[in-house]
């Protein structure tokens, strides 16, 4: 078939190692082959490079525009649908496709499930080179209204003040004034906020001049208690503004139980920085089947409650603990699985480099009126680097980083029987596994619906020392 676009060998040798196309402003036509990790659908431009296209689902036929060029590989996005897949459905979303949030919103729920499974089986088969089973996506209660803490951005434009998300690969805020997956708190905040901050006057920042005091507003939320807590995160100490913004966001959002002031002068991370109470308790209350937690502002929890609750069911139900176990709880945040696991085995040392996570988590193991833990204040690969003890299990919640060599390496050493390794982020979950393989069986690879309507995938997998 002619395509119309002239190419040449570039090869001394008389080899064909690529064929570069003299314009590639010109739309392309792509046959979508697979759904890959990063929320991209692969196909190949004519003359077989691959490329990786935003808003393209497999079996589907789409004219593409590209938007970036490498040597090995192409990154494209879809400007028309010529031939749609059958999963495709209307997304809930007026901002879909413009905000950056959610990526799969305009395919079913079904469909989603088994593309996140596609992407863990596809990952463990490139990266960490076994052929094993990636049981079926668990999925969420909710579909919608799932999210106990999102990180709205404030910006400025035409003499108005935007709050919302940033645009997916930009800096750019998209405003918003309500987000189906969000709970109904927050949309009533995300209403009300803009007309209050012009109200009260406060300067919003501008990141490229760093000028200005107003960031972001992040909001959490308690599906078992229906508490929702609003987080004002400042360049500045000063927040001059912060009793009138108080006092009106409660007359006009009632449902809202506490609200905070974050100090932070970071412009890479969202949350983080000395706080102080602006309203109420400053924490929030989250119950899960057996376990009670109170959570900070600025601490880390997962933001799914349900799929939280199946996940630690899961997790010490793979283990089969009889409660003689020494375990070792490793990025343990505020004791997320720590306490489950203290309730069912002999002792439980927890391992987490936040300071206010660390306090969260020995006041949980009180709130829960366990003795059997200690929460060490430390840096996981520091930590392991002197620890000597005994532990017969094993289990890592990392970031989304991973583990990393060191401390894999260092889980060889330590040789527990078991492994229960916890994992957003199914490419350095791969990544570490090629490592634990040389000396444990992966038994079990189960992802759960953390994220509905994004690419993103919670994966928990169990591995057995062999011998």
């Amino acid at each position: 078939m002619n395509t119309g676009l002239d190419s040449k060998i570039i090869n001394s040798k008389g080899r064909l190692e690529q064929l570069m196309y003299e314009d590639r402003r010109e739309p392309q036509i792509v046959f979508i082959e697979r759904f890959v990790h990063g929320g991209y659908g692969i196909g190949k431009l004519p003359g077989g490079k691959l490329v990786l296209v935003e808003g393209g689902y497999p079996s589907e036929l789409v004219k593409i525009t590209i938007t970036q060029e490498r040597n090995d590989v192409a990154f494209g996005k879809v400007v028309e649908i010529l031939e749609p897949a059958k999963f495709r459905t209307v997304p809930r979303c007026k901002y879909f496709g413009t905000c950056g949030g959610c990526h799969l919103m305009d395919i079913d729920y079904n469909t989603q499930l088994e593309l996140k499974r596609e992407i863990i089986q596809d990952q463990l088969r490139r990266i960490t080179k076994v052929e094993t089973e990636v049981k079926d996506t668990i999925p969420s209660d909710l579909e919608y209204g799932y999210r106990s803490k999102m990180e709205f951005a404030f910006g400025f434009k035409n003499g108005k003040v935007l709050l919302g998300l940033k645009r997916r690969n930009s800096n750019e805020v998209v405003g918003i004034n309500e987000c189906p997956i969000s709970p109904n708190s927050f949309n009533k905040a995300l209403a009300a906020v803009p007309e209050i901050v012009e109200t009260t006057k406060v300067k919003i920042y501008n990141p490229m001049r760093r000028t200005g005091t107003l960031k972001h507003l992040v909001l959490r939320f308690s599906h078992s208690h229906n508490q929702t807590m609003a987080i004002f995160v400042t360049k500045t100490e000063t927040f001059r503004e912060a009793r009138d913004i108080r006092t009106l966001l409660l007359r006009k959002v009632p449902q809202i139980n506490s609200i905070i002031h974050v100090m932070n002068s970071s412009d890479t991370v969202v949350l983080r920085g000395p706080y102080k109470t602006l309203y109420g308790s400053g924490v929030l209350e989250v119950e899960m089947d057996y376990e009670k937690f109170q959570i900070p502002p600025t601490a880390f929890f997962q933001i799914n409650h349900h799929i939280t609750n199946k996940m630690i069911e899961h997790v010490v139900k793979e283990l089969e603990l009889e409660g003689n176990e020494v375990v070792l709880d490793l990025y343990a945040g505020i004791g997320t699985f720590t306490i489950r696991l203290a309730m069912l085995s002999k002792f439980v040392t927890a391992v987490e480099n936040s300071h206010i996570s660390v306090k969260a988590g020995r006041a949980n193991a009180n709130i829960n009126s366990l003795r059997n833990v200690k929460f060490e204040e430390a840096d996981v690969e520091e930590f392991l680097k002197s620890f000597d003890g005994f532990v017969d299990i094993v289990v890592l919640d990392p970031p989304r980083t991973g583990a990393g060599k060191t401390v894999c390496q260092k889980l060889l050493e330590l040789k527990p029987r078991k492994i229960a390794y916890i994992s957003c982020d199914p490419a350095t979950l791969a990544r570490d596994l090629a490592i634990l393989k040389e000396h444990y069986e992966i038994e079990s690879v189960q992802p759960f619906d953390m994220f509905p309507q994004t690419y993103h995938v919670e994966t928990v997998v169990l591995l057995k020392r062999r011998g």
